[in-house]
């Protein structure tokens, strides 16, 4: 049974993730309207779409150093000091970005406030996942961890169904009251104002039992754990790249750029594509938990082989069907929804099992290496990527970085039972094993 306790610590760090991963995709959402506030209205509508992504890379190439430094401080000073600052940290840059004047007001300063703003958020969501994600694994049982890791990559999931919900509400409201600012600025503003009162609630959290542990057992690494990490746990690191790759490929193409191509080359209204997108969210969030739950039934090999097979066969019939389904928003969405339901097998089980490859005294600097430096180098450039291959070979040429992507994932999941786990299920049958050789 899950304690009120562990669901109150579950539900309140994943409710800050949540907000931290809608106030840092809600950016792409509103990219659009975005592109044409910032830049120069005299450059055509694909270099100031360029440029847009391109700020919006800022904010994942900032996130190693800001999210390692932050990891230090976490493994040093505990993980509920830096879980406070961090969402503050992302909370205020996400409100003034709402604020901020336009291009037309102030020249070139509103595309560098914007810059500089958004490298502040990639600074507070490099820390911020990392620490969620750890947070929440060492308060889990071991038999629970995969259904915590779920639990949390789907709230934190329903960021993204935020920032959707947000830019289609505002959108709403700006034409209502004939405001057309008000369709970019109202999720900036409402998602900073969200964080602030998530930042609050958070000082009621206690801090991680297996930090706490040792604290008292004054195992406190007495090095920098991220010397620790690079020398002693490579093998972990690099089985964390495979998975931040396949993550970021998956979610950035079937949930954030489709969008887009939805929009700029299929022709379909900005409300369709944001409702559609929608659909392909929740179907994504709502199905991850159950898959956590299933890896702690199977193991985590298992349900990655799972969602490897789901995710290549899906993504096959998504692109073959999708100039078919943009003629109705019912079609629309069910592809999305189909898209969605396997790559949760793989995205869902990534903050239990990353978290799973380090012991506790490197644990937050273990994830954020791989986690950071993988969403900076994969799904930072993933858009300015896919935007270059789309405007040559056209929209069907994304289903090649997905397969590649359940290529990996089929090689990562041969390759984790042969892994050294120190969370879960799996790693107390691990040391099981080495006491009956003993």
């Amino acid at each position: 049974m899950v304690s009120r306790k562990e669901t109150r610590t579950l539900g309140l760090a994943a409710l800050g993730a949540t907000l931290e991963y809608y106030d840092f995709v809600v950016y792409l959402f509103v990219a659009a309207a975005l592109s044409k506030e910032f830049f120069p209205p005299d450059v055509s509508p694909w270099i100031r779409q360029m440029q847009t992504f391109g700020i919006f890379a800022i904010g994942y190439l900032v996130r190693p150093v800001a999210g390692i430094v932050a990891a230090h401080f976490g493994d040093k000073v505990g993980r509920k000091k830096m879980f406070i600052f961090l969402i503050i940290l992302m909370a205020v840059p996400t409100f003034l970005i709402g604020v901020l004047p336009t291009y037309a007001q102030v020249g070139w300063f509103a595309p560098l406030f914007l810059l500089i703003l958004r490298a502040l958020q990639g600074c507070a969501v490099g820390g911020e996942l990392p620490g969620a994600a750890v947070f929440v694994s060492e308060h889990a049982g071991a038999s629970r961890i995969g259904g915590a890791s779920g639990f949390l990559h789907g709230v934190v999931h329903l960021g993204l169904l935020l920032g959707t919900a947000a830019a289609a509400l505002a959108g709403v409201i700006s034409t209502h009251l004939d405001m057309p600012s008000l369709a970019w600025r109202l999720p900036f503003i409402i998602g900073g104002l969200f964080g602030l009162t998530a930042a609050y609630l958070r000082r009621q959290l206690e801090e991680s039992p297996l930090y706490a542990e040792i604290v008292r057992s004054k195992q406190v690494s007495k090095t920098v754990p991220l010397k620790v990490v690079v020398s002693q746990y490579r093998r972990a690191c690099l089985f964390g790249f495979g998975l931040m790759f396949v993550q970021a490929v998956l979610a950035t193409v079937f949930f954030q750029y489709m969008q887009t191509v939805l929009i700029t080359v299929y022709g379909v209204s900005t409300q369709m594509a944001l409702n559609a997108n929608m659909f392909g969210i929740l179907a994504l969030a709502l199905s991850m938990p159950i898959w956590g739950q299933v890896s702690d039934r199977i193991g985590w090999g298992k349900t990655l082989l799972i969602g490897a097979v789901g995710t290549a066969v899906s993504a096959v019939y998504y692109f073959q069907h999708l100039a078919s389904a943009v003629t109705s928003v019912t079609s629309l969405s069910l592809l999305f929804a189909i898209a969605g339901i396997p790559v949760g097998a793989i995205i869902g089980l990534v903050p239990g099992l990353l978290s799973s490859l380090f012991p506790t005294q490197v644990r937050q600097s273990g994830y954020a290496l791989p986690y950071n430096v993988g969403a900076a180098l994969f799904a930072g450039l993933a858009p300015l990527t896919l935007a270059w291959l789309v405007r040559g070979f056209g929209p069907t040429v994304a289903l090649y970085p997905v397969l590649l992507a359940c290529a990996i994932a089929l090689v990562l999941a041969s390759l984790v039972s042969g892994m050294r786990l120190y969370l879960g299920r799996e790693a107390e049958l691990q040391a099981h094993s080495v006491d009956a050789i003993r």
